[in-house]
């Protein structure tokens, strides 16, 4: 945890200008992060490769929730990404900066294992429900891992929007809107909780 904390807080400098150098960004509600405690769950819409190197930003310089715990796969529906993992690039970067990987058919259960223990630990996770990167500036239907998680552990969720807008020159705006931490109890219906999360996110998307 010490190691991943490090190379996450170091990554600040990186983050700034890339982020800041390609993209306009304006990140409402950072507050939200002050009201909440580890651990917690992060659920987010996913429009890019990099865009997990956002949170560094999102969170602030000085935050005290790092390591974040992202969940992946390291097989993808782009060619290049399947080279750059199966030459191990990609699980290299995962290994510095603490990524997590699920399998596609190991069941749900299995896939969650990690993150349960990451929990039991008091990490904070980083999980995008939509189980892929979606470039059509749209919300795509969310699968399930994330609600059985929160509704399994008793952890808040705190629901984050990604959203590109126009292109001025080089750099495309990216708002980020941060909600309220939402709290879902032991026992609540999981098709229900992932419809929750769904409206949620697609609010915080929609907003200015």
């Amino acid at each position: 945890m010490t190691f991943l904390r490090i190379s996450q807080f170091l990554t600040w400098p990186i983050a700034f200008v890339y982020f800041h150098l390609f993209y306009r960004l304006r990140v409402n509600g950072r507050e939200n992060f002050k009201n909440v405690s580890s651990p917690f769950i992060i659920i987010v819409n996913h429009f890019s490769f990099v865009d997990s190197f956002l949170f560094r930003l999102i969170l602030g310089f000085a935050t005290p929730h790092l390591p974040l715990r992202f969940m992946a796969v390291e097989k993808f529906s782009w060619r290049w990404l399947n080279f750059l993992s199966d030459i191990g690039v990609i699980p290299f970067i995962y290994s510095i900066f603490g990524v997590f990987v699920v399998v596609p058919g190991l069941g749900l259960h299995k896939n969650l294992e990690k993150a349960r223990k990451i929990i039991g630990k008091k990490g904070n996770i980083v999980i995008y429900p939509e189980g892929k990167i979606v470039k059509d500036n749209v919300i795509a239907p969310f699968k399930s891992g994330a609600a059985v998680l929160a509704i399994e552990t008793n952890t808040p969720v705190v629901p984050v929007s990604l959203r590109l807008g126009r292109r001025k020159w080089v750099r495309k705006e990216l708002v980020v809107n941060v909600g309220e931490a939402m709290l879902v109890s032991n026992g609540s219906n999981i098709d229900e909780t992932v419809a929750s999360f769904y409206r949620c996110i697609l609010t915080l998307y929609n907003r200015s």
